[in-house]
């Protein structure tokens, strides 16, 4: 077993601001590049741009969660320690390693579409890992209801969507950025009402207790203010985009624990 005593920046034991970074990162970054790889084939200057970025996201995302940790060389323990297949933050683990290598191999050469492919599919499996590794804590919030990972997901397209749109603007990433997230609007609240009889307190702390700052400055700020300006400044509704992308997240973190 390899530790090493490093004290907990935030000087809290569950999870907190860390955390939320890393699911930001990982989201938005990864988003751009499964966005650029399924809409934009054509253009490699712009899945180049975006593996770079997605890549970037990796590492400092990974950095992250060694932080959180406490003992950071625990974090070897995932890849040395024995074969778990049925432990979904060693999966996780080894979904972020394999994933970062394709895509600084994307970044780094030309590749063919099926090579992009793939190495998309290990980013989605990034991407979507996270919201079931929350589901599989005892925390009701998380786990009450089965639309954490498409809340996840559908926020990683709005957000991906938004960071292409401060590199490029076209009128179908703007169409495919508002249909994103009017579907990730859905999804969060049916994920409120299925939770609530069983996690009302995290519910109630989002309407009206110590997050609502968190969860009405999504709802204003992160979605409502950006769906109004897409289509007078871009440019400034994806900015407000990438901040609900992780006051969401910082949001769903944190509730998940009240």
């Amino acid at each position: 077993m390899i530790t090493a005593n490093f004290p907990n920046p935030i000087g809290e034991e569950h999870w907190g601001i860390w955390i939320a970074l890393y699911f930001f990162l990982a989201g938005t970054t990864g988003g751009a590049y499964l966005l650029s790889v399924l809409f934009y084939p054509e253009n490699q200057k712009l899945i180049r741009r975006s593996a770079l970025w997605a890549f970037l996201g990796v590492v400092v995302g990974s950095a992250l969660l060694v932080l959180d940790l406490g003992q950071p060389l625990r974090f070897l323990n995932l890849f040395l320690g024995g074969f778990y297949p049925a432990s979904v933050m060693w999966l996780g683990s080894w979904f972020l390693l394999l994933s970062g290598a394709g895509l600084l191999w994307v970044y780094a050469q030309p590749t063919s579409r099926k090579a992009q492919g793939i190495v998309a599919v290990l980013v989605a499996l990034v991407v979507g890992y996270t919201a079931v590794l929350l589901m599989q804590t005892a925390k009701p919030f998380w786990n009450a209801s089965p639309l954490l990972p498409w809340l996840f997901l559908a926020s990683a397209a709005t957000a991906g969507g938004a960071l292409l749109q401060l590199w490029q603007h076209h009128e179908k990433l703007s169409r495919l950025v508002v249909a994103s997230a009017l579907v990730e609007g859905v999804v969060l609240f049916l994920h409120l009402v299925w939770t609530y009889p069983v996690a009302a307190g995290a519910v109630l702390a989002l309407l009206a207790g110590p997050l609502a700052w968190a969860f009405w400055g999504f709802v204003v700020v992160g979605w409502g203010l950006p769906l109004f300006l897409e289509r007078q400044n871009v440019t400034l509704a994806a900015l407000l985009t990438l901040v609900g992308a992780f006051l969401l997240r910082y949001f769903v973190v944190m509730a998940g624990q009240v």
